[in-house]
């Protein structure tokens, strides 16, 4: 749910980067910050504890235009990927106004993308969220690892029904990055800007 600054004439919005273990959630989120020029970003900031991490960092893209004469402000988030983390995802995704799926396009990766799906949906619900109401945009990511699943085989396990707009990438090169970024932005805008 986004929050509006009046004073700083900003709204601010969550987006949260959810996937399995390994899959590139915190690569997309360094590329990202490493390439937002430093007074359009706040700082990074790690939560990390034993065995988990979690990244996140704000940002005010100038491209992407305005809401109502409100300027966005993003802030970026990552989940820890492995399952026994649930109460750190449940926790993440509390107000979330975006969310961008990571699959892995690794050969032996299908089950672990299925499970972290289906674990979102059920976090969602958990907050009393359907998933079919937040923007959501799926990221196939690691095409340039050897053996890489075919990207309809992926969708197949994730998004049966191709209803989430697709993003092809490879985090670690930065390709599909911003494109990922952007397309999941501007269903959160389009959201925001709808009457109520």
């Amino acid at each position: 749910m986004s929050t509006i600054n009046f004073a700083a004439r900003e709204i601010n919005c969550k987006i949260v980067y959810y996937g399995p273990g390994m899959c590139g959630k915190t690569t997309n989120l360094k590329y990202v910050f490493g390439r937002v020029p430093g007074h359009q970003r706040g700082e990074m900031v790690s939560l990390a504890t034993e065995d988990e991490r979690t990244l996140f960092f704000d940002f005010l893209p100038l491209d992407l235009g305005s809401v109502q004469g409100f300027k966005t402000r993003f802030h970026l988030y990552t989940v820890p990927g492995q399952v026994f983390y649930n109460a750190s995802r449940k926790l993440i995704l509390r107000g979330v106004d975006g969310i961008v799926f990571v699959a892995d396009s690794s050969p032996n990766r299908l089950r672990a993308n299925a499970e972290s799906m289906r674990n979102l949906r059920e976090n969602l619900q958990e907050h009393g969220i359907d998933i079919r109401d937040v923007p959501i945009v799926l990221q196939v990511n690691k095409r340039d690892v050897p053996g890489a699943l075919p990207v309809d085989m992926i969708r197949a396990v994730i998004d049966p029904k191709r209803e989430l707009p697709m993003y092809e990438s490879s985090a670690s090169q930065g390709v599909g990055v911003f494109e990922t970024l952007k397309g999941v932005s501007r269903l959160v805008l389009d959201r925001l800007a709808q009457p109520k």
